[in-house]
């Protein structure tokens, strides 16, 4: 299916809420936002934010006042962060493909359906949300069948080259 010339909107900006520590050490809400989605500029109908990266695992980051989500990713298209982590969401629209990349991630369907494509060509549908995907370091793409807008949830883990016989695979990104 060919990504149509005037798709609809995206889903509405995701709310995200961040807990953190006041000056007492109590427990609160720092912040309370909408994160507006913006389009791949290699990837039309491929939309998303980060919601929050960390620059380090274990990490420091649990009373900072930096927020996360203003880190930039330094691999993979933008959406790995070497020894971090990455939390994100993607809006996908009918028709698109996401890129075929190799990445340690937890996906987890939102709402539409997704098409998971394996390096091997083999394809497996996701429609029902809750649904989870965890990929291991393996070629995968992702391309929305339609008829409305995908939006999945991703935590992206940075990992090393999977080994197959003493041999790391090439992490790398196709187009």
């Amino acid at each position: 299916m060919a990504l149509s010339a005037d798709p609809p909107p995206p889903p509405a900006d995701l709310r995200r809420a961040v807990t953190g520590h006041d000056d007492c050490g109590t427990a609160c809400v720092r912040s309370d936002d909408l994160l507006p989605s913006s389009e791949s500029p290699a990837f039309p109908g491929v939309w998303g934010n980060n919601i929050w990266v960390t620059e380090a695992t274990p990490t420091g980051d649990n009373n900072s006042d930096v927020d996360g989500a203003a880190r930039q990713p330094d691999s993979d298209l933008g959406i790995v962060m070497h020894n971090g982590t990455v939390l994100r969401y993607t809006d996908l629209a009918p028709g698109a493909l996401a890129a075929m990349t190799s990445s340690l991630d937890y996906n987890i369907l939102i709402q539409g359906k997704l098409v998971l494509i394996m390096e091997d060509g083999t394809e497996t549908k996701f429609e029902t949300p809750g649904d989870i995907v965890i990929q291991r370091g393996t070629m995968h793409a992702w391309k929305n069948p339609g008829p409305g807008w995908a939006r999945w949830v991703t935590v992206l883990v940075d990992a090393k080259p999977a080994v197959i016989n003493g041999i790391p695979l090439p992490m790398e990104v196709r187009r």
